[in-house]
C-alpha cells in the first residue's frame, strides 16, 4: 500500500488553467488545460506536448460558480516548478507542479 504524500486537501472537479512558459530553447509557449486535481500547493493537468521536471511555469487558473451564478468566476494566478512529468505515446504529457508559495493561510 502507497502511503499518500500529500498534506493538503486536494480538489478533482474539472478546473480550467491557462499554462504559460518557456521551453529549453528559450521559445515561449501558452496552451490551455483542466487540472485534474489541485490544492493549495500544488496541481495536476496534462499537456498537449513535453513538459519537463524543472520547468518554470505561470497559471491562471479559474475557479467555477454554481450554475445560474451572474458574476464573474474568480482567477488566481500562480507560479510553480514542475516536479514531476509523464510523457504519453501521442506526444502529450501528464505533469505535477508545486506552487512556489510565500505562505499558505
Amino acid at each position: 500500500m502507497e502511503l499518500e504524500r500529500r498534506h493538503k486537501p486536494r480538489l478533482y472537479d474539472p478546473i480550467p488553467v491557462k499554462v504559460r512558459g518557456a521551453g529549453p530553447d528559450g521559445k515561449r509557449f501558452e496552451f490551455d488545460t483542466i487540472a485534474k486535481d489541485i490544492s493549495a500547493g500544488g496541481l495536476c493537468a496534462p499537456a498537449p506536448g513535453i513538459i519537463r521536471a524543472g520547468e518554470e511555469l505561470t497559471f491562471h487558473i479559474r475557479f467555477s460558480l454554481a450554475p445560474g451564478r451572474q458574476t464573474q468566476a474568480p482567477t488566481v494566478s500562480a507560479r510553480g516548478t514542475v516536479l514531476r512529468s509523464e510523457e504519453m505515446p501521442d506526444g502529450s504529457s501528464r505533469f505535477a507542479v508545486a506552487f512556489n508559495l510565500r505562505r499558505v493561510l
